[in-house]
């Protein structure tokens, strides 16, 4: 089990879509679950549901649901993060708490040395309806996202997309400059 510190993980985490079929054990699925469940949830509503899917049909069945989920015909696990819209407080900003869940996810497993791939499913109507009811979600349960994990058949590497450029400072147009104290 890989543990690299939190800036490798999120340096050289990549959309992984190549898996072995090596199986994810269930201690490595309650960590990927835990990470989901300490993500922010805005007013600690909690509006978060997630089904485990290991099932091989299952898997399989993904790509007919989503464009980019090909990859789920190797992959030995998917994570289909939703949301109930029911519980109180309900609040807005359940897609955020559903994304920051997601991210987690996506980075607890680069810290174990599996590698995942983000298919967002929020907000594409028949996506969310295609899931809907491949799931038997009920009516107030909206899917948000689908991670497909395992261990990767590609390597992770550090990618450097930092582009000063698109940061700025105080207010738009004017260019970031890191200040604080000089060495």
């Amino acid at each position: 089990m890989e543990t690299p510190d939190a800036l490798s993980a999120i340096f050289t985490r990549r959309s992984i879509r190549k898996f072995s079929p090596r199986p994810v054990e269930g201690r490595m699925q309650e960590t990927l679950l835990r990470a989901a469940f300490a993500a922010p949830s805005a007013e600690d509503a909690q509006t978060r549901r997630i089904i485990v899917i290991t099932d091989r049909d299952t898997l399989d069945s993904l790509p007919a649901l989503h464009p980019s989920a090909t990859p789920a015909r190797e992959a030995p696990l998917a994570i289909l993060i939703c949301c109930d819209t029911s519980t109180a407080p309900q609040t807005l900003f359940w897609p955020q708490d559903c994304a920051a869940a997601t991210q987690n996810i996506m980075l607890a497993a680069r810290a174990m040395g599996l590698g995942s791939l983000w298919c967002g499913i929020h907000p594409v109507e028949a996506r969310e309806q295609a899931f809907i009811s491949a799931f038997s979600l009920p009516g107030m349960v909206r899917p948000v996202s689908l991670i497909l994990i395992g261990y990767p058949l590609q390597d992770f590497f550090d990618e450097q997309r930092w582009n000063p450029k698109l940061v700025f400072l105080n207010r738009w147009g004017h260019p970031f400059e890191p200040s604080g104290p000089t060495e």
